[in-house]
């Protein structure tokens, strides 16, 4: 039986400080049966450059000729990849060598519909990495750990194409949360296999979006909390975790974006979680600069 095919879709909009790696350790991959989706979003710096210099087959590079919201770009990717699986990587992280070929054999597979592995962060500021969970992570329907610890990072998540199908696509509407949004969704129904192998390189930098607004995340989420959660009885069962969530969302977003104040401090101690309750008097505490270094 042949290899199914994987399409690997790479979303990015002036990627170049970081296309060069990413790019390099998808061509690098054991497993060769893909196609490369290279997905420019209004890009202005060098990154078609880059790009050229590349004389692989498998490479399909489109360009938007106008910027748009990340997953609409995401989704226009998915309508074009051949692939039966679909896979991304964002530009400013890597993978190791065995990332697909470790999966090989449950591509195949009825009992699995998507695939996720665990991660290493790399912490640029401090050229240092660290596992990303330290727990044996589960298999089969993950829905209920992850509103427990939303432990899944997209680019480590390999998706059977026919689930877009079944599902729809990411909504276009976030600019943070939509992979969010769709794997909450479908870890309802569908079964996950996961490989306790750290081979996804996920870079944490001071230009990583979710860092850069706070805002916009706690706004989604708030969204997405309101949306959700009267319409769907699993949602509705763990209505309690999702609180403590957007709790944490909106308390971090004024720490980091207004001034400190009494409010906010009531805020911190009316937070269920005592354990980020603490995390967040320590934030609440520290100097703003201080939050912003050690958060790069």
């Amino acid at each position: 039986m042949s290899n199914p095919k994987v399409s690997v879709i790479v979303n990015f909009h002036n990627g170049e400080k970081y296309l060069r790696q990413c790019l390099d350790s998808i061509i690098e991959q054991d497993f060769k049966d893909l196609e490369i989706i290279l997905w420019d979003n209004n890009s202005n710096d060098d990154s078609s450059k880059i790009i050229k210099s590349y004389e692989d087959e498998r490479i399909r590079y489109f360009f938007n000729k106008e910027k748009v919201s990340l997953y609409k770009a995401r989704n226009q990717a998915i309508y074009n990849a051949k692939g039966e699986l679909i896979s991304f990587l964002d530009c400013d992280d890597w993978w190791e060598k065995n990332y697909l070929s470790s999966r090989k054999k449950f591509f195949f597979s009825e009992d699995f519909d998507y695939f996720y592995c665990n991660v290493k962060c790399f912490y640029q500021h401090r050229n240092k990495s660290k596992i990303y969970k330290n727990y044996k992570l589960p298999n089969g329907y993950i829905f209920d750990f992850l509103c427990k610890d939303y432990f899944l990072i997209i680019s480590g998540v390999i998706f059977k194409k026919k689930l877009f199908n079944k599902y729809g696509f990411f909504n276009e509407n976030y600019n943070i949360i939509g992979d969010y949004d769709f794997l909450m969704n479908i870890s309802q129904f569908c079964k996950a296999h996961a490989c306790e192998l750290p081979l996804l390189n996920y870079r944490v930098h001071d230009q990583n979006f979710s860092k850069l607004n706070s805002k916009m995340f706690y706004d989604e989420y708030k969204n997405w909390f309101n949306k959700n959660i009267s319409q769907n009885k699993n949602y509705l069962d763990n209505i309690k975790l999702f609180k403590i969530r957007l709790s944490y969302l909106e308390i971090s977003y004024l720490i980091l974006n207004k001034k400190k104040s009494y409010d906010v401090l009531k805020k911190i101690f009316c937070h269920k979680s005592f354990k980020e309750k603490i995390k967040l008097l320590i934030l609440f505490l520290v100097p703003k600069e201080i939050i912003k270094y050690l958060k790069k």
